[in-house]
Order: structure tokens, then C-alpha cells, then sequence
């Protein structure tokens, strides 16, 4: 029998799908949603409005102690704060995505995310990132590790792309995949990789719903315990 808040920890790379399933499950489940991602734009974002050089570390990681990130709204409407202002827009932007890709493999800097992503799992959440099963909440209720072949994940991405940029192209979006899989898994702080007692779900050629229904048959029975 569970008698502490539920955990539910999603890993995966980039674009395998981690938000919006994280977002479906938390909805059905009545749970907090915590996108940790969007915790390390936040972060790119005070680095960038800062002035700080982001190849700074020492500064980086000083700032990233000190911000405060928290989110507000049910999963379809959430919105992340930074030091209590929405930059829920802002941080979807072109050079912030840039500088969150670089902050975030700062060993300190993930250190500080983690006390603060533990700090909000204690109310219960459904998080998703690429380390929440391995370091954050090694003793979440359930584990799962998304995935998918980088061509589909590309195909994927490139669809969000255009909804801003018409001219975005395939083979750019794809090697942006394969250079964030390769930075994700060889980075020596908290890499990429799914938990021993993950459950791995390939979602290449699967549905949303259908990847969605095998999370839920899990998250059910496991509530049932």
C-alpha cells in the first residue's frame, strides 16, 4: 500500500514524448506535472538577461543557486515561473533552447535543479527529464523510459518547428536530435539512460493513445497496490 504522495519519474531524450505524455498522465491522475526541462530554460533565460556568460560556469552555477523556478496551472495550462514572473513563452524561444542546451550540462547547475526538483515531487508529480529515475527520484513509484528511433523523434520536432518556422529542414532538425542524444548520454554528470528498474517503452510507429494506455495500465495497477 502506498502511503506517500505518488512519484511518477519519465525519462527519455529529446522528443520522445516525455511532456506530453507526462502532461496526460498527470491530468488522468489528478497529479502535479513538472516539466524539469523547462526548469533548465528557466535557467538559460536568467543566464541570458543576466549578461552572464553561459560558458561561465562558476557564474552559471552561482545563479542557478539562487533563482527560485516554481509552476503554476493544471498539466494543459501550466505555466513555470521565474522568481514568481511567467516566462512560460519566453523560454520556448530560439536562444534560449540554445543557451539551455549548454547550461544544462553543468554538473552544479543540475545539482541545484535537483534539490529543487525534489523539493516539488514531495507533494506528488508525474516529472518527466532525462535523470529523474536515476538521480532525482531513484525511489519514484513507477519508472518509465520513453524512446524512439531519432528518425521519428526528428519527424516529430520538425512538426513543432514549423508551427514557427515554415522553413525549418529534416536533416538540420536531425542532426540537432543526434548531437543532444550524444551530449545527453556521454555528458559525465547524471547522463542519459534508463533506470534498472525502468519500464522501457519504444514508441516508435506507436500513437500517442497508444503509449498513453500501456502508462495507464501500469499507473493504475500500481495505485492499486
Amino acid at each position: 500500500m502506498i502511503t506517500r504522495p505518488l512519484i511518477i519519474a519519465i525519462d527519455g531524450p529529446s522528443a520522445s514524448g516525455k511532456s506530453t505524455l507526462g502532461r496526460m498522465l498527470a491530468r488522468e491522475l489528478g497529479l502535479l506535472y513538472i516539466d524539469t526541462g523547462s526548469m533548465y530554460r528557466a535557467v538559460a533565460l536568467a543566464v541570458i538577461e543576466s549578461s552572464t556568460s553561459e560558458q561561465d560556469d562558476v557564474a552559471v552555477s552561482s545563479l542557478a543557486e539562487r533563482v527560485k523556478i516554481d509552476f503554476a496551472g493544471d498539466p494543459d495550462s501550466l505555466h513555470v515561473l521565474l522568481n514568481g514572473r511567467d516566462v512560460t513563452h519566453r523560454i520556448r524561444d530560439e536562444d534560449v533552447t540554445h543557451v539551455s542546451s549548454m547550461v544544462s550540462t553543468i554538473p552544479a547547475v543540475r545539482r541545484a535543479m535537483v534539490r529543487q526538483q525534489r523539493e516539488l515531487g514531495k507533494r506528488g508529480a508525474v516529472m518527466n527529464g532525462r535523470d529523474i529515475g536515476t538521480v532525482v527520484f531513484p525511489d519514484a513509484d513507477i519508472k518509465f523510459f520513453l524512446d524512439a528511433s531519432a528518425a521519428e523523434r526528428a519527424e516529430r520536432r520538425l512538426a513543432e518547428e514549423r508551427e514557427k518556422n515554415r522553413s525549418a529542414q529534416y536533416q538540420q532538425t536531425l542532426a540537432d536530435i543526434t548531437e543532444r542524444d550524444r551530449r545527453d548520454t556521454t555528458r559525465e554528470d547524471s547522463p542519459l539512460l534508463a533506470a534498472e528498474d525502468a519500464i522501457v517503452i519504444d514508441s516508435t510507429g506507436l500513437s500517442i493513445q497508444e503509449v498513453f494506455q500501456r502508462m495507464m495500465t501500469v499507473a493504475v495497477s500500481r495505485q492499486a497496490e
